[in-house]
């Protein structure tokens, strides 16, 4: 996680996740680019504006903290910049805010980090307004296809590594499904998961966690808090797959839900 890419509107949720890519940043000792994005009628004003407020952050990480910045501001919506942008840059990670449990979506950036989460090609980490930073020991992976390659895991345990985290593997059973067979089944499969993962990753603690009940978000977010874990994984698909739960969908949703930083990693059908 070499390259991070940070979009800002200058909102205390944009700010929350700089902090993030801040911190990762110090531990990989990679770069920030930070982007911006004006539409076209507002030009020049707003742009002089943003870009007193690009020079300012830039100078402020780069003094305190010693890392290479970079920043751009692009004449287009915030959605079409940070498409635009990661093409550009091809970073490892994109960090953004969003208002997770505390507001409502429609009204702040974080629903543009729902868009993206939905059209990245890399990783997306949903950082909400209401988390602080906190070095990340328990990272739960939420998985329903255990035939995932091992390429697609590779950003959980860099960042496990990182941090020392343990890396908890959880599928979801829905306890209103009349299929039994479906319960054994993920119980056994989540298992066997798990112990590739432990083949893979030997030095990472792993666990394999089982979650059944009769809603995925409840279910989800009461182990989570039970728990007390740091960071959220979700491995999506970006086509929208019926019948799965870990789609672009779910996954944007959930990241409108959660308290705790939201780490969403696409998963391509070719």
């Amino acid at each position: 996680m070499k390259k991070i890419l940070v979009p800002t509107d200058f909102s205390p949720n944009a700010e929350k996740a700089l902090n993030y890519a801040v911190q990762i940043a110090k531990r990989t000792r990679g770069e920030i680019n930070i982007v911006h994005g004006v539409e076209t009628q507002k030009i020049p004003e707003a742009t002089q504006e943003a870009e007193l407020k690009m020079q300012a952050l830039k100078k402020s990480i780069m003094e305190a903290e010693q890392l290479t910045v970079h920043t751009k501001i692009y004449a287009d919506s915030s959605v079409n910049s940070i498409t635009t942008a990661i093409h550009e840059y091809k970073p490892d990670l994109i960090v953004m805010g969003t208002l997770g449990s505390s507001g409502v979506k429609e009204l702040i950036y974080g629903s543009r980090t729902g868009v993206i989460i939905g059209r990245s090609p890399v990783p997306v980490l949903a950082v909400p307004l209401l988390s602080e930073w906190t070095e990340p020991k328990k990272i739960l992976v939420a998985v329903n296809d255990f035939t995932i390659k091992e390429k697609m895991t590779n950003p959980v345990f860099q960042l496990a590594n990182l941090y020392n985290a343990a890396v908890q593997v959880a599928v979801f059973t829905d306890t209103d499904d009349d299929y039994v067979e479906d319960f054994d089944e993920h119980k056994k499969k989540i298992t066997v998961f798990g112990n590739k993962l432990k083949e893979q990753f030997p030095n990472t603690e792993i666990f394999a966690v089982h979650l059944a009940g009769k809603h995925f978000r409840e279910t989800l977010q009461n182990w989570l808090n039970e728990n007390k874990v740091d960071m959220l994984v979700m491995l999506t698909h970006r086509r929208n797959l019926i019948g799965s739960i870990f789609n672009s969908s779910m996954t944007k949703k959930m990241s409108y839900h959660t308290n705790i930083p939201l780490l969403a990693i696409p998963i391509n059908e070719d």
